[in-house]
């Protein structure tokens, strides 16, 4: 059944289960988690998404590119393999802009000082290189479409209808063999699938965005795909909400209310973007002035929809008790299916974001009931936080004995905090892994002094 997006709204309810998810996801996860994207999120501008949905996620993306390519004739399946090259630097000055907002917002959960107004303008730079990506694309498509035959836009119009009827694996098509590798031929896919549902589709499905797309820099996405899919985002959001105080509650859905009205604002700005990379579709010259000009607004409403998001959060997890810090974590472990996403790093990043779960209960910006504060830990006394008034017998008695927090003892107390000092209220299991325990302590002897 085809499923009609045109009709499909983004209200508060979805936005609050958006948050509440993000919330698990981004409280429990790491740098490597925030950074996973999916493959055709950035220029989301061309429809495919609206196609998909509309087809009840049955639709398969390289299915749909390989039907598409086996119409185009070589001169446009040409220009195709040039757009591969042509978004290179573009698409990487676009993940670059993405890593500066999504380093910015792991420094707040380590306490790190950043302001609303330097966030809104790594927004708007963001939002700028990805509305630049958008019209590369868009002119390269404008460059191809004009040239389909009457019989290829018939062919591409089919494959469209088969795919919204689920019946697009009946279609025999042979595409082209081609030799490339697989980044490329990633991206190859990505772009013929999009030239598919640009130029048989209408402005309706270029418009429609799911509530998932903007402000996806808490790791989410990643969540799902640890979990292989097993991750649905309203189950997610109805475990969390339940986890919470009435008050923590209400704190995401005003959260949720706030950004429905920025939401409605992104949108519009959003739609004045395609509306100016839609002139390639007669064969016209995009105006680049203003594809700047709306993806700068674009990138500042988004990322102040992110801002609040995070801002929350941060609420959310000065308030934790530590049952509830608790409850996340095991949450988190019981819904991934152990897939390593992890990428190659510096000891000291890895640190950062090791830290960054340590803070769900050690703050280092604020007194705490939960735990005591931990910023330079190493080379201070033992139970020596003077706001903290909940020191266990166990970590008294260590105390006297163990005067200062040496690197040694760090490490075996991370390795097991009950072996080390039985009757410790510290709920946290273990660090396993010998290097990430280097890197943790590594960060917080260096970074934190």
């Amino acid at each position: 059944m085809v499923r009609d997006v045109t009709q499909q709204q983004v209200d508060e309810k979805a936005l609050t289960d958006a948050i509440a998810s993000r919330t698990l996801s981004w409280l429990t996860g790491s740098s490597s988690n925030n950074d996973y994207i999916s493959v055709g999120r950035l220029a989301n501008y061309f429809g495919f998404v609206g196609l998909r949905v509309a087809s009840g996620h049955s639709l398969s993306r390289s299915q749909v590119a390989k039907q598409t390519l086996a119409v185009l004739d070589k001169k446009q399946t040409e220009i195709l393999l040039e757009l591969v090259e042509d978004q290179k630097a573009p698409f990487k000055q676009v993940i670059e802009s993405r890593y500066e907002i999504n380093r910015a917002l792991e420094g707040l959960l380590v306490g790190e000082s950043l302001s609303r107004t330097d966030f809104l303008l790594l927004g708007q730079d963001y939002g700028q290189s990805e509305a630049e990506l958008g019209r590369v694309i868009a002119q390269s498509f404008g460059q191809l479409i004009p040239t389909l035959t009457n019989e290829q836009r018939e062919q591409l119009q089919t494959i469209r209808e088969a795919h919204l009827a689920g019946r697009g694996h009946e279609l025999s098509f042979d595409g082209p063999k081609l030799k490339m590798s697989k980044a490329d031929k990633k991206e190859l896919t990505n772009l013929a699938a999009r030239l598919l549902s640009w130029s048989t589709g209408s402005a309706e499905f270029n418009d429609f965005e799911v509530v998932g797309k903007p402000s996806q820099h808490f790791g989410f996405v990643s969540l799902r795909i640890e979990s292989n899919h097993g991750v649905k985002r309203g189950k997610v959001s109805k475990e969390v909400m339940s986890l919470l105080t009435d008050k923590q509650g209400k704190q995401l859905q005003q959260t949720a209310k706030i950004n429905n009205s920025q939401f409605q604002e992104f949108m519009q700005a959003r739609g004045k973007l395609l509306r100016t990379l839609e002139v390639a579709l007669e064969g016209e010259v995009i105006d680049k002035t203003k594809v700047i000009e709306y993806g700068k607004q674009t990138g500042i409403l988004e990322a102040s929809m992110t801002w609040e998001q995070a801002q929350v959060m941060l609420e959310i997890r000065q308030s934790l008790t530590q049952e509830q810090a608790s409850t996340l974590l095991d949450m988190r472990r019981r819904y991934t299916a152990q897939v390593d996403l992890k990428e190659t790093m510096s000891s000291l990043d890895r640190g950062r974001q090791l830290y960054a779960q340590c803070s769900l209960c050690h703050s280092n910006t604020f007194s705490s009931t939960v735990a005591p504060n931990i910023d330079n830990v190493v080379g201070k006394r033992i139970a020596s936080d003077q706001d903290f008034r909940r020191y266990s017998d166990g970590m008294q008695d260590f105390a006297k004995e163990n005067k200062i927090w040496t690197e040694p003892l760090l490490q075996r107390f991370l390795a097991s905090p009950k072996t080390l000092i039985p009757g410790t209220y510290m709920s946290y299991r273990g660090l396993d892994n010998r290097q990430d325990r280097d890197a943790l302590l590594k960060y917080m002897s260096q970074s934190r002094n």
